[in-house]
């Protein structure tokens, strides 16, 4: 089950990269326009009408397309007071539940976004008039990472033999 996952670690690294070259592209793009409001606004008295909007949905796909980095990092939100005290073959258990139901959160995350999606698909937004498609396009996009970043950690944790090995998991 290791070979598998580092099949996909090493077939997903392209991805990643460009993941995160839209995730900062996004970022700058988000400020710059918050920066044009707040200088429209109160420097020419004339603020434009869909900047909030725009900085809204900006917001959606950075939190989500972050979420598939923070997994693979092990840095998403987790209450980890009790896996510093549990010895290593629990810590390596509760390691597989999670990944487990953050594959299944996910599942049902890509799921009822794509329903989402079908039943929207002539919406526009109010402000600035594009398909609402391409807000919602973040939720099955980001599911799909997300999950296969959670399968790839399922599955190196597999190849795992000590402490050491579970803490290392996430830092390559």
């Amino acid at each position: 089950m290791q070979a598998i996952g580092k099949f996909l670690d090493s077939h997903l690294a392209s991805v990643r990269k460009l993941v995160k070259i839209i995730i900062i592209s996004i970022f700058a793009l988000q400020v710059l326009v918050v920066f044009s409001q707040v200088v429209w606004r109160f420097i020419f008295n004339n603020p434009f009408s869909w900047s909030e909007e725009l900085a809204r949905y900006f917001q959606v796909w950075l939190i989500l397309l972050m979420s598939s980095v923070c997994i693979k990092k092990g840095k998403h939100l987790a209450v980890d007071y009790v896996t510093h005290a549990l010895p290593y073959m629990y810590n390596k258990i509760l390691k597989y539940i999670i990944m487990v139901f953050i594959m299944f959160f996910t599942c049902i995350v890509i799921i009822f976004s794509i329903h989402m999606i079908v039943v929207t698909i002539n919406q526009k937004t109010p402000a600035l008039h594009i398909p609402i498609l391409v807000v919602y396009l973040a939720f099955p996009i980001a599911g799909l990472l997300m999950f296969l970043e959670a399968l790839i950690l399922f599955l190196k944790l597999a190849g795992t033999k000590n402490e050491a090995d579970l803490e290392a998991l996430h830092s390559k």
